[in-house]
Formats: C-alpha cells, sequence, structure tokens
C-alpha cells in the first residue's frame, strides 16, 4: 500500500499517455505492413529497387519515387541548415533580449503557417520564377519543390537550434572573453562545440519534416514518375516524390488491391525512414538535456 501510496496522479498520467503514444505508433505500423505484405509477397525486393509505375499492368516499382524523396530533402537542406542556424546563432548571441523575444516568436510563428498556404505561395511566385529563370517548360520541377521546403523547415531548425545554443551555460561565454576572445572566436570556439549535439537534433528532425511533407511538394513537383539521367537534369524536371505519389494516387486506388498494397508500401517505407531519423534526433536531444542537466 506504501507504494501504491507514493504514485501520484501526475505519474500516472504521463506513463499512461506514453503507453497510449507508442500503441498507436505500433499500430500504424501494423496496419502499414499488414496492408502492403501483398505487394512485398508479389514483387519482392523489385517493388523498392523497380523502376516503372504502371497502374494499368500492376507493375510498381518505388525507386523513381525515393530518389525525388530524397533529392527534395538534400535540396531544402542545402537551404534549411546554413539559414537556420546562421540566423539561431545571430537570434541567440547578438541580438539584444527584447529582439529576441521578437525574433523567437516570429520563427515560431512561420512554423504555424498551414503547409497548403506554402504550396499556394509556390505555385503563385515560385513556379513562375524557375520556369522564367531557367527558360523551362514548366516551372513545376524538383528544384522548386527542393526551394519551398527547404523555407518550410527553416522554423524547425532555427528554433531548436536556438534553443540549444542559448542552453550553453553564461560562464562558458563569460570565460571565454574573459581569455581575450572576440565575440565571433567565442561563438565559434566555445558555444558551438557545446550546442553541436542539440543543432544536428535539430537538422534531424527538419529532415524528418521535409521527408514527410506532402501538400505543398505535390502542388509545385510535377507529378511525373522518372529516374533522373543526371543529377543537373532531374532537379530541372518534374518528378514525384513518395508522399506526393501517395496523395495524388491512394483515392483512385481500390482497397485490397496491388496498387493499394503498393501505395501503402511506399507509406511504409516512408513510415520506417521519418521515425528512423526522428528517433535518431530524439536520441541527441535526450543526451543533450542530460548534459545540461549534469553542468548545471
Amino acid at each position: 500500500m506504501s507504494r501504491l501510496s507514493n504514485i501520484s496522479f501526475p505519474r500516472i498520467l504521463v506513463t499512461l499517455t506514453a503507453l497510449i503514444s507508442m500503441t498507436m505508433v505500433l499500430m500504424i505500423f501494423l496496419f502499414l505492413a499488414k496492408d502492403s505484405l501483398k505487394i512485398f509477397m508479389t514483387s519482392g525486393i523489385n517493388f523498392i529497387r523497380g523502376t516503372v509505375w504502371n497502374t494499368g499492368e500492376n507493375v510498381y516499382g518505388a525507386l523513381p519515387m525515393i530518389i525525388g524523396s530524397t533529392l527534395v530533402t538534400t535540396i531544402a537542406m542545402l537551404i534549411a541548415v546554413p539559414i537556420g542556424i546562421g540566423s539561431a546563432i545571430f537570434t541567440s548571441e547578438i541580438l539584444p533580449a527584447r529582439l529576441r523575444i521578437i525574433a523567437k516568436s516570429l520563427m515560431e510563428l512561420l512554423a504555424g503557417i498551414p503547409s497548403i498556404v506554402y504550396g499556394l505561395i509556390g505555385i503563385a511566385i515560385l513556379v513562375p520564377f524557375i520556369h522564367d529563370t531557367f527558360s523551362l517548360l514548366t516551372g513545376r520541377t524538383v528544384l522548386t519543390a527542393g526551394i519551398l521546403l527547404g523555407i518550410m523547415v527553416l522554423p524547425t531548425i532555427m528554433t531548436i537550434s536556438e534553443d540549444a545554443l542559448k542552453a550553453v551555460p553564461t560562464e562558458y561565454r563569460d570565460a571565454a572573453l574573459g581569455l581575450g576572445l572576440t565575440r565571433m572566436e567565442m561563438i565559434e570556439h566555445c558555444v558551438l562545440p557545446q550546442a553541436f549535439p542539440g543543432i544536428i537534433g535539430a537538422v534531424l528532425l527538419g529532415i524528418g519534416r521535409a521527408f514527410g511533407e506532402t501538400m505543398a511538394v505535390m502542388l509545385v513537383i510535377g507529378g511525373i514518375d522518372r529516374l533522373p539521367f543526371s543529377l543537373v537534369s532531374q532537379i530541372l524536371l518534374p518528378s514525384q516524390t513518395m508522399t506526393s505519389k501517395l496523395g495524388r494516387e491512394v483515392a483512385e486506388a481500390s482497397y485490397g488491391s496491388l496498387q493499394w498494397s503498393a501505395l501503402i508500401g511506399l507509406g511504409l517505407i516512408l513510415f520506417i525512414m521519418v521515425i528512423g531519423i526522428t528517433f535518431a534526433a530524439d536520441i541527441i536531444l535526450i543526451g543533450e538535456s542530460n548534459k545540461d542537466a549534469k553542468n548545471n
């Protein structure tokens, strides 16, 4: 009885919530695995490495969509990581306290904008810009989707990186400045190494967000299944990601058909990739939190 009396209601509630969350993730995985079993039994590994997606002939290859997702996410990260980390450093280390609060609020506000709004902005501004700049037949390309996605994941990288930088104890900064380092040298040699695990966690969470984005990417990427002949040519052509493929075809597929199973198989691949990236980011962030707790 004494042990039971020591268990508080908030602790029970938190434990129950965690168990419900884990159960939901497991149920989603089991649903995806069950409904994608048909395509893996029919095509095996050829489903993942196949290059042709033809519903009329019941041939389904996921490789063009996997490569498309990887290319779009890579472009997005090349844009978002330097800008996001640079903005976080500027906000955390250079801006005055009052302006920092305003900048942080604006960062978080950007994260709350619905993806469909970003997609409409992409259609109105980015698509014509890419079309005119590169003299293309259409501005709906991998590059367009990558740029738009880079803008969308910026708030995630900025806010979490800024939190990681602010978590570095003030004593470290004071000691570095006391040794004669300039402010920029102090940031480079003292603050950034301490905040590095948290920044890596922010980047990984941004990658997970980029892989899972659907609506905005679907509006600007063009929707053609193709393998790249070369990297340069591919990013200036319409393509397809796993999420855009699901968004376009899932409503047309009959439940229980091979096409349905193939689409759910795409969802399973995407689920495993995003869960793996998110899990890695969580491990890094938890390790950083434990490190901060020991320092304090």
